[in-house]
């Protein structure tokens, strides 16, 4: 994705995107992310959209946000995959719900070596962009390398 002409639309959210739609393939960057839970927000979606269609977890989506407790990273790193599991009208994959917990322990760490989570992309920034898909996608749980491109895509890397 890294080169693709723009197509003028910056979006906030990566379903927003054209390339997920195979429009021509192009689109901009998306917008920074204000927080860590935004960051995290984007990650867990990445998570969840694998291997299913956008618009399975895009007509979800507040339910979703809502039974990972609006994403926010310390209630979600101390929380149990049952109890997400049991809420009506969100995706109930085990796999993807252990992976957005894990995920969410991981951030808890970053935090702590680099104070945020924009602080250790910025350590990304050194390196080149292979290098930095390799480290999304060896730190986090169900992130392979086109998810962790479309990650770092999705919040304007």
């Amino acid at each position: 994705m890294k080169g693709q002409a723009n197509s003028g639309k910056e979006h906030t959210a990566p379903w927003e995107c054209t390339f997920t739609k195979e429009e021509e393939g192009i689109c901009n960057p998306g917008k920074i992310p204000k927080s860590d839970e935004e960051y995290f927000e984007i990650l867990s979606l990445c998570v969840l959209q694998a291997g299913l269609g956008w618009g399975s977890v895009r007509k979800n989506w507040r339910k979703t946000k809502a039974a990972f407790l609006n994403f926010d990273i310390d209630r979600l790193a101390d929380s149990e995959v049952d109890e997400h599991l049991k809420n009506p009208g969100m995706i109930r994959n085990r796999k993807k719900t252990e992976s957005i917990i894990a995920n969410a322990r991981e951030f808890q760490k970053i935090k702590k070596e680099y104070s945020s989570f924009s602080n250790y992309l910025n350590t990304l920034k050194k390196g080149d962009y292979d290098t930095a898909i390799d480290e999304i996608t060896n730190r986090f749980r169900h992130i392979g390398k086109y998810s962790a491109e479309y990650f770092l895509h999705s919040i304007g890397y």
